[in-house]
């Protein structure tokens, strides 16, 4: 079984595709983001309900271009946070939102956005020597480019689980999958821990567009949150006109200053 992406303006025969979501055909050919699966006819009824499963948490590693590196990485989707010596991260901000529960209720303690990281040489045959000390398969390995992640934050536990880990060949095709990430505490990261930066730079993001996210979240705030993101906005628009006037005499009483030192002069 292998999982791919079907990325948008590369052409796939559709004979290929055993099972497919939000695609559009052209033909016999698929001419749109999505994310398919070949998969033996024994599987079929599993992985169709994890991909319906996928589509309703939103899950789709998508929006990307080929051939796979941080230059072809699009802008326009993704947002860059930092380039280490190593990697390059970004991640989907057109695909980050809340969670809903059961009731349809969005919920603003948890949050949701697939992400990407672009290696590096180095990093890339540090990826395949670990595999290959972990004897694990290596097939197409030689086409590593970089991973994709599906990050869960929980606000509420200040935690973040790798729902999802992809290893990216260089036409964005899945090399191997792993899904037994665990949630771990936002505390256990220093500040200059990269994977820390990384995760505080997404949820300062998601916090600057909050009303971005709630209009992708498939659900609805209920009364009392609605009422809360109504007085958090009040506060935050008096802290604002607080600042502005601290800084508006500030520099008044600079320029008094200036023009005291220079009278002084004279």
């Amino acid at each position: 079984m292998s999982w791919i992406l079907c990325i948008k303006g590369t052409r796939i025969e559709a004979k290929t595709v055993r099972y497919i979501a939000s695609a559009k055909f052209h033909g016999d050919s698929v001419h749109y983001i999505a994310l398919f699966v070949e998969h033996d006819s024994r599987k079929v009824d599993t992985m169709k309900r994890w991909l319906l499963g996928a589509l309703a948490a939103g899950i789709v590693f998508a929006g990307v271009q080929t051939p796979a590196s941080a230059e072809q990485v699009p802008k326009e989707i993704y947002e860059w946070v930092q380039s280490t010596a190593r990697a390059s991260y970004y991640f989907n901000r057109d695909m980050m939102n809340y969670g809903v529960d059961k009731e349809g209720h969005i919920d603003l303690n948890i949050i949701t956005v697939p992400t990407i990281c672009m290696y590096d040489n180095i990093q890339i045959q540090d990826v395949v020597s670990k595999r290959r000390w972990k004897m694990l398969p290596l097939a197409g390995y030689e086409s590593l480019q970089g991973e994709a992640e599906y990050l869960q934050f929980d606000l509420r536990n200040k935690t973040v689980q790798v729902v999802r880990h992809d290893d990216l060949d260089d036409k964005w095709g899945t090399l191997d999958t792993d899904t037994s990430g665990k949630p771990v505490s936002l505390d256990s990261f220093s500040e200059k821990d990269v994977d820390g930066i990384f995760y505080r730079k997404i949820l300062d993001y998601a916090k600057a567009h909050r009303d971005d996210l709630i209009k992708r979240s498939k659900g609805t705030l209920t009364e009392a949150d609605r009422k809360l993101l109504e007085e958090e906005k009040k506060a935050e628009l008096k802290a604002k006109e607080a600042e502005k006037k601290a800084a508006e005499k500030a520099e008044k009483e600079r320029k008094k200053k200036e023009k005291k030192e220079k009278k002084d002069q004279k």
